[in-house]
């Protein structure tokens, strides 16, 4: 790859880097320009990058679920790989609260599309695990991605944001309710 290149992609990791950070710490109501200063870079960058902030948060979050899949070919081989990618994903979400609210208005098609990689990464994860006896019986990938939905909905909620204990109690009782230690 010529230096140009390898440059140009190395500025836009550092952006979605900083995007993650920000965001997380801030919400998603952050300029750019707060992106541009958190990673060190000039608006002129963003801004070559990402004409938006919800293309930007698109990219967060396409980038996260190729996270989710890269962690759960690791966790292949593992009776419990199910509950190490479950609570990855909860604390992703935890994390990115703020994306959900920015990704509202994102294109339909792309957005479920994401949802169905994600839902895919689980499949032979909660295949394996019910073999196992780790999940509950009648536990399926359905079922997990129910409780993704429910715990976006808890961790959106700004009563409940930030609050560690309530994450913490959100995952114990998703974890009853799914998995059998």
């Amino acid at each position: 790859m010529p230096p140009q290149r390898r440059d140009a992609a190395r500025n836009r990791e550092r952006l979605l880097a900083a995007a993650r950070r920000v965001f997380a710490e801030q919400g998603h109501d952050v300029p750019l320009e707060e992106v541009a200063k958190a990673a060190d870079m000039s608006r002129t960058t963003i801004y070559r990058n990402f004409a938006t902030r919800e293309e930007l948060a698109a990219e967060v979050h396409e980038d996260n679920v190729a996270r989710i899949e890269r962690r759960a070919a690791e966790l292949a081989g593992r009776a419990d790989g199910v509950v190490e990618l479950f609570d990855f994903v909860l604390a992703m979400q935890a994390e990115h609260r703020s994306l959900a609210r920015i990704l509202s208005a994102a294109e339909v098609e792309w957005f479920a599309a994401l949802g169905e990689r994600t839902r895919a990464a689980f499949v032979p994860l909660v295949e394996r695990a019910r073999a196992a006896g780790v999940v509950h019986p009648g536990v399926g990938v359905q079922d997990v991605m129910l409780a993704f939905s429910m715990a976006g909905g808890a961790l959106a909620d700004h009563v409940l944001a930030g609050h560690p204990e309530v994450e913490d109690r959100l995952r114990a009782m998703l974890h009853r309710a799914l998995f059998t230690h």
